[in-house]
């Protein structure tokens, strides 16, 4: 169970990226920015790889089938061996990264059409959906999602604690929704804080 949820993260590192920039609605330097963090998950296996022979040679380790022993310390021997496996990593983190430049290619583009359409010259323009900035504890999205659904906010937090317990992987959700949604504009929270009065 716990390596499966470990291969999911791996494959889902680039597509995460890229609906970060799509949903955050980030400008073309944000955009080339995430295309070259893309790329760098792409060929991080082969650099952890590349790195191991490195360290190999410069601790004067020797090879013992997969496995490496240095003199001193004994235990950065299975360091470098664990580094030195890292390029099978790459069967994930190359899809991955593949599908994440070209989410992030299709985002720039939209967000380029966007940007004309509205005339903006930043090239931002407001999320669809924010977090709020009321009623936050961590980072405002249990708030935001019982706004939106019109559900309680305690029970929400309440389910979103048990996932978080039973499924391993639901943590990395919740923090993909707190990088992917900006935090509320300030004046619409002053907007909702003046209609709340007006009640």
């Amino acid at each position: 169970m716990f390596y499966l949820t470990l291969i999911y993260i791996f494959l889902l590192v680039g597509p995460a990226i890229a609906t970060i920039a799509f949903f955050r609605r980030l400008s073309t330097r944000w955009h080339l920015f995430l295309l070259s963090l893309c790329i760098f998950y792409g060929i991080s296996p082969f650099l952890m790889t590349g790195g191991a022979f490195g360290l190999a040679n410069h601790f004067n380790c020797s090879a013992e089938a997969v496995r490496f022993r240095c003199p001193s310390p004994v235990w950065l021997g299975d360091v470098i061996s664990g580094l030195a496996m890292a390029h099978w990593l790459a069967i994930f983190a190359i899809p991955s990264a593949i599908l994440g430049a070209i989410g992030l290619l299709i985002s720039g583009i939209l967000q380029h059409r966007r940007s004309q359409d509205t005339g903006s010259t930043s090239g931002e323009i407001p999320a669809v959906f924010y977090r709020s900035r009321r009623h936050k504890v961590i980072a405002g999205v249990c708030s935001a999602l019982a706004q939106q659904w019109h559900q309680s906010l305690s029970l929400l937090r309440v389910v979103t604690v048990v996932l978080a317990i039973v499924i391993p992987g639901f943590i990395f959700l919740y923090l993909w929704c707190w990088l992917a949604f900006p935090i509320e504009p300030r004046l619409q929270q002053q907007f909702y804080v003046k209609e709340d009065g007006e009640k």
